[in-house]
């Protein structure tokens, strides 16, 4: 096969690629995490670069995603055994220099936090379980957007954490990632393992009178 083909394939097979180089005067505010030190930013930063936007606007949850959220940490923080730990508000985990990312819930065991100062710094341990609902990436930079879910959950367990949930909004489902196991898919109706015994139904969490 010509070399010039083989090269192709392999930028093609890239997850993340430069579809468009972005310009280096970009704040670093508006990155939203950092993979192997290439910047991921919040989608919507072109926007707020050419004036159209505040940067606020684009780093808020949309309704159901903050709803969402809020319920699911409510029942964590109810049904969890008091040895776990809830975090929340878009967390910071350390990978190494360079390479980090935000999780929307975090769930740790007590002991793991213990000598940890409470200090305006990202942790560098990884958590037991990561929940993310949506996402707030701008994706121009992966080939495909699934492409950004699987780079993001590969380095999350790569990392250490036992178990990555993803929940998207729009499609009410769920993936469910574990090292060594095969990757889930489910509805929002079927019962999601977080871990122990605790076990809920999106559907029923998200029951409201209004």
């Amino acid at each position: 096969m010509p070399t010039a083909v083989i090269q192709e394939q392999k930028k093609k097979r890239r997850k993340i690629g430069a579809k468009k180089r972005i310009p280096r005067q970009i704040p670093e505010s508006l990155v939203y995490e950092r993979v192997n030190q290439i910047p991921i930013y919040y989608r919507g930063y072109q926007e707020v670069i050419k004036g159209k936007k505040q940067v606020e606007e684009i780093m808020g949850s949309s309704f159901v995603q903050s709803f969402l959220i809020s319920r699911l940490v409510r029942f964590l923080i109810a049904h969890l055994p008091d040895i776990y730990e809830v975090l929340t508000n878009e967390l910071g985990i350390q990978f190494s220099k360079g390479h980090w990312c935000a999780a929307d819930i975090a769930i740790y065991a007590k002991t793991q936090l213990r000598k940890i100062p409470l200090h305006n710094q990202y942790l560098d341990i990884p958590p037991q379980i990561v929940i993310e609902v949506d996402t707030k990436a701008d994706l121009d930079a992966f080939l495909t957007t699934m492409d950004y879910y699987y780079t993001k959950t590969d380095a999350l367990l790569a990392f250490g954490v036992e178990k990555v949930i993803w929940i998207f909004t729009d499609a009410k489902k769920v993936m469910i990632a574990e090292p060594q196991k095969d990757w889930i898919t489910r509805g929002w109706d079927q019962d999601l393992h977080i871990i122990d015994d605790v076990t809920l139904k999106l559907s029923e969490l998200l029951i409201t009178e209004h």
